[in-house]
């Protein structure tokens, strides 16, 4: 265990001041629901945003466990929020539900089995070092960048196969913005019309970066479209299953986006706190950086993964009249659970705020529903370990090569879709000697 730091906290998010407009809690409390979440949540159970039958907000593990677990079919998508699943991805895994979800999800499931995970580490270890060599250390680095490229290039040489790295660095640089086109809402999706008026309206906007998404979707899928396949990656495996391009295009922002945004935020926490940085560091050399365990580096990572979780917000909405938190629900009524705010409430954790890696040594003990970064429940992200073990080992790895420092700017953070900062995560990366 490290004594605890008397360095500064590390950088939160910042609520925005007053109250939502009547038009912002129409439209932002689906695409962007932390703008009109007050502070209050992090020490309050519960919210009711203004409005007749607006959102709910919970942050009791118990009503999270209630909605996320969903026992007795009371919690699932209204049509406004499987409008904007379907938008993005069709009728893929990430969209699917029922019987179509759980054929998808067991096709997918080997890819992720701990064995699957750690015949993918080599893959992990050996992108990593590429990019450490490529590194120029005479300026800072946004690693919010430059982690994006590594995690691209190990997705696409472990479970997606094929592409070049033209293809690569192109889906790096779109994966972020077609996640915020998708996750958009606005008074078009309130409209009482049917669903494929409004994607055909939609349609005529639709920019570059899902286009050319789309494209590398398509062509993968075309790859495998016939069998028998050579290439044994998660294409191959889901072939068959569900609509394989809408499941591509679902694996490229799911694997890439949110597991760059992690990595990233975990360098930048070890910059800003050199005694945990020395810590994992000094466990890369003991044991080979490709070792999956790394147990410090893993601790690390869950606590990044607590103060910046790659999904800051859960949304459900209630199927039949319900009871949750002390709050009635009518069919249809929103219920948003803000993990960025469980991962920091004032009653379930001790010094919320701070960066203490601690909280998850070996034999710590915290309420399961209080951590909530991959989700909970039959939808639990099916690449969880994946993008532990995936972060773990780039951290070891490109540690092993430089010492990292803190830059300019300052991070601000968007909680909008992902846990990202608006002006990037700066580190000044010095050359380690011996």
């Amino acid at each position: 265990m490290l004594t605890e730091t008397t360095q500064a906290l590390p950088p939160r998010y910042v609520s925005p001041a007053g109250p939502p407009s009547a038009y912002a809690m129409l439209t932002r409390a689906l695409s962007d629901p932390a703008s009109v979440i007050s502070d209050a949540i992090y020490s309050d159970w519960s919210l009711k945003l203004p409005g007749p039958r607006s959102p709910v907000v919970v942050s009791h593990p118990d009503a999270v466990r209630q909605v996320l677990l969903d026992k007795d079919g009371a919690f699932g998508r209204n049509r406004q929020l499987r409008l904007l699943m379907r938008r993005a991805w069709g009728k893929g895994l990430a969209a699917a539900e029922g019987e179509s979800w759980a054929r998808q999800r067991q096709a997918a499931a080997p890819a992720f089995k701990p064995a699957a995970v750690q015949s993918a580490v080599p893959a992990m270890a050996a992108a990593a070092e590429r990019a450490a060599r490529s590194w120029s250390t005479e300026a800072p680095i946004d690693v919010s960048v430059a982690l994006a490229r590594i995690v691209t290039e190990i997705v696409m040489s472990t479970l997606l196969t094929g592409l070049d790295d033209a293809d690569l660095d192109a889906i790096a640089a779109d994966v972020p913005p077609f996640i915020r086109a998708a996750a958009h809402f606005g008074l078009l999706d309130l409209l009482p019309v049917p669903d494929a008026w409004i994607d055909r309206l939609r349609g005529m906007g639709r920019g570059g970066p899902e286009q050319r998404l789309r494209a590398v979707a398509a062509r993968l899928a075309a790859a495998r479209a016939t069998p028998p396949d050579r290439v044994q990656d998660i294409a191959a495996l889901m072939r068959g299953a569900g609509p394989l391009a809408d499941n591509l295009l679902g694996f490229l922002p799911a694997g890439l986006e949110t597991t760059a945004q992690a990595a990233a935020w975990g360098l930048y926490l070890l910059a800003l706190y050199p005694e945990w940085q020395e810590a994992v560091y000094r466990e890369a050399l003991a044991a080979d950086a490709t070792d999956p365990t790394l147990p410090i580096g893993r601790q690390v990572v869950q606590e990044t993964l607590r103060l910046y979780p790659p999904g800051p917000i859960l949304v459900r909405a209630a199927l039949r009249p319900s009871e949750l938190q002390g709050h009635r629900l009518h069919p249809g009524q929103v219920v948003i659970l803000p993990v960025f705010a469980i991962h920091r409430h004032r009653q379930l954790w001790d010094r919320p705020d701070a960066f203490d890696p601690d909280r998850f040594a070996p034999g710590a003990a915290y309420d399961r529903g209080a951590f909530l970064p991959f989700g909970a429940g039959p939808r639990l992200c099916i690449a969880a370990a994946f993008a532990q073990t995936e972060i773990a080992v780039m951290m070891a790895v490109l540690l092993r090569h430089f010492r990292f420092t803190p830059a300019a700017p300052e991070p601000v953070i968007s909680l909008k879709t992902t846990t990202h900062s608006l002006t990037g995560l700066h580190v000044i990366a010095t050359p380690r000697r011996g």
